[in-house]
Formats: C-alpha cells, sequence, structure tokens
C-alpha cells in the first residue's frame, strides 16, 4: 500500500496513528523500485539460504507454526542482546504471556522480573506491554500483516516489521539490521553508513539479492552468517566461502580478483 492511503480500521477499531515511520515506509518502497537488476550475482541469491540450510542456528522461536505475536516479542527481547540469552526469558515468557490480550494486562513488577535476565528490563517491559496494547486495541489482538501497519505498532521499526513479514507471514521482503549491513558493506566495498533508516543503497541491494522462492530461509542465513562468520571482530575471512568474491576478505588476501563488483557485472537474471 503506498504511503499515506488510509485503511479502513479492522472490526471498527480504531487503527493507531502511525508516529515517526513516514520516512521508513518511503525508503522501503523507494528501495523496491531502485533495486539493481542484471548487476548482482545470481550466486547470492543461492548462497545465504543454502549456508542456512547446512549451518543455520535453531532456536524454538525459527519453529514452524511459531506465531506473529511470539516471534514479536522475540524479535522485541533480541535487540542488543545475544540469542542464546534470549531463549530461556522468551520461553518464560510466551508461557506466563500467550496473547496480546494477556501482555497487555500483565502485572508491571512481575514483568520486570522475568526481564531482569536481559537487563533493560524497564525499557523492555514498557516496549512490550506499549505493543501488547496497541494490537489489542488497534488490531482486535491479531499482529497486523502489512508493512505499514506493523510500523504503527509503537517500538517496531523497518527491520522488526519486515522480519514478522518475512518470517510469519511469508512475505517477500529482504531484512536490513546493522549486522546484515556490515554483511553488505564488506562484500561490496562500500560504505553504507550505519543508520539504516535513511540508506536506500544498501536496501536496494538487499531487494536485488532477495531470491523468490526460499526468501525466509535467505534473511535467515544472512542473520546467521553475519553471527557466525562476518563477525563484527575477528571475521573469519579464511574460512569463509564468499571470501574471492568480497571486497574485504578477498582484499585481505591480496586477492586482486575479489571484488563483488567486478563479479555481478557478468551475472545474468533479474530480481
Amino acid at each position: 500500500m503506498p504511503p499515506g492511503t488510509k485503511r479502513k480500521a479492522l472490526h471498527g477499531s480504531a487503527r493507531p496513528e502511525r508516529k515517526g515511520n513516514n520516512a521508513e515506509l518511503r525508503l522501503f518502497f523507494d528501495s523496491k523500485r531502485s533495486a539493481p537488476r542484471n548487476q548482482l550475482s545470481a550466486h547470492l541469491r543461492r548462497f545465504f539460504w543454502q549456508y542456512y540450510e547446512r549451518n543455520g542456528r535453531r532456536f524454538p522461536w525459527r519453529r514452524k507454526r511459531t506465531s506473529a505475536f511470539r516471534l514479536l516479542l522475540a524479535e522485541t527481547l533480541l535487540k542488543q542482546t545475544n540469542a542464546s540469552d534470549v531463549v530461556p526469558v522468551w520461553v518464560s515468557l510466551v508461557r506466563r504471556y500467550p496473547t496480546p490480550a494477556t501482555l497487555a494486562r500483565a502485572h508491571r513488577a512481575s514483568l520486570l522480573r522475568l526481564l531482569e535476565p536481559l537487563g533493560l528490563q524497564r525499557q523492555r517491559c514498557v516496549a512490550l506491554t506499549s505493543m501488547a496494547r496497541a494490537i489489542v486495541s488497534g488490531f482486535s489482538g491479531g499482529v497486523p500483516r502489512q508493512i505499514d501497519d506493523l510500523l504503527s505498532l509503537p517500538y517496531v521499526g523497518l527491520y522488526s516489521a519486515c522480519a514478522l513479514a518475512s518470517f510469519s507471514h511469508g512475505t517477500r521482503v529482504p531484512i536490513v539490521d546493522a549486522n546484515v549491513l556490515r554483511v553488505l558493506s564488506r562484500l561490496t566495498g562500500d560504505d553504507y553508513g550505519r543508520d539504516l533508516r535513511r540508506n536506500q543503497d544498501v536496501w536496494s541491494l538487499a531487494w536485488a539479492i532477495l531470491p523468490r522462492k526460499r526468501f525466509a530461509a535467505h534473511n535467515y542465513g544472512l542473520l546467521d552468517f553475519s553471527a557466525l562468520v562476518c563477525t563484527t571482530r575477528n571475521p573469519a575471512c579464511a574460512r569463509c566461502t564468499l571470501r574471492r568474491k568480497c571486497g574485504y576478505g578477498g582484499s585481505r588476501a591480496n586477492d586482486p580478483e575479489s571484488k563483488l563488483r567486478e563479479v555481478v557485472r557478468e551475472s545474468e537474471g533479474a530480481i
């Protein structure tokens, strides 16, 4: 749905007003329209989902039939936190608050105690209860499916909205967080900066390498590759199979033919 288009409230309930996300919506739509064609290696559109099938991490929120609400809880807890630390807290959270309605009514002290092992429990408590109340009041208790509706929820940004759409609702959309940005910056040898909210180039690249099928596995593969191989510090370039196509790993190995941009010019096939 184009930005600014009004949608009727679901089941007659008042739809929450969008606050500060119009720029993210424009970025999402503009980056899709401007995604480069015939310039990126088809290899990347296969690599990441294949990597996930061979090496992907297995977390409980990645299981089939995990509800969109439970996935939203996981995405909220995962912010600035190691995934392995999130697992026990997430399990306790979804058992105690299985629906948006139960979380919206949560006793603050109880929720704070549950979140305490992860730190930042006050901020997380406010975010979780605010999202739950918005889902109950604006969407009759069901997590919305559309990107613009997801962005209307408090504390949900473009990455989280796309993650929900891709992993839970089966929508073909890319995801870009700081870790994905790092991988794509290193592959291309380009500096995309750090502000994902205004970086159309990196989102356009994410669209360009997104496969038409297996896009959820592709997105998980990008996340896991960034966590296991292309890490912030001491990336495992020596064992990375993308090294010879990588502007970062290839240059570390003094490989003059490593730049991805030299390979993608010869690639075939559109998005």
